[in-house]
């Protein structure tokens, strides 16, 4: 497997942030959609996310292309775990990480979903590097959450210019589930919230 190269990508930007690539955006979701870092090597994975503990994730920065080793057809950007009372400067950081990344897999024949799993507080930085009519959204689903899965979805929606955006959300429970029948949202089970 070779290391990823040191590249800096093209950004819309002060921070440097990566622009994503609009003809390499996802479509409709590949099954199987597996979580990273959890057991699948070198099997096929059609579509690979990070809705997992940040941990199994965080040596990805070193060496991205660990991924082809699942040669997935498409990937959900890396969900660094962003809370309001994560500072600013540290936040930033991780947004531009995935984003490289996310950049990176694109150049590599990956089609990528922007993850809009952040807190309020990263809002509007986290769509820096997100090109406007991009359609390939998603997000993490809570328990007790509806009202922060409301304005991602409207973030979508003003990014997408569409009313129906093309937005994966994984796993929240009946009412979030019930909130993307009535928007027409892809609503993946999650395992962890059906034990509860």
């Amino acid at each position: 497997m070779e290391l990823a190269k040191d590249i800096l990508f093209p950004s819309d930007n002060l921070y440097d942030i990566p622009c994503l690539r609009l003809d390499r955006q996802a479509g409709h979701l590949e099954l199987p959609f597996v979580p990273y870092g959890t057991g699948r090597r070198n099997k096929r994975v059609a579509t690979l996310h990070f809705y997992v503990d940040d941990y199994r994730f965080n040596a990805l920065w070193k060496n991205p292309a660990k991924i082809f080793d699942n040669n997935p057809a498409a990937a959900v950007e890396c969900n660094y775990s962003l809370f309001d009372t994560t500072p600013l400067a540290f936040g930033l950081q991780f947004i531009y990480q995935k984003r490289w990344m996310a950049r990176y897999w694109q150049e590599n024949g990956i089609r990528i979903y922007v993850d809009l799993n952040v807190s309020s507080k990263f809002f509007e930085y986290n769509r820096m590097g997100v090109p406007d009519g991009w359609n390939a959204f998603a997000t993490r689903g809570a328990l007790g959450g509806l009202e922060l899965l409301k304005a991602k979805f409207n973030q979508a929606r003003q990014i997408s210019g569409f009313d129906s955006p093309n937005l994966i959300v994984y796993g929240g429970g009946k009412e979030v589930h019930e909130f993307c029948c009535r928007h027409s949202l892809l609503y993946v089970h999650d395992y962890m919230t059906e034990k509860l």
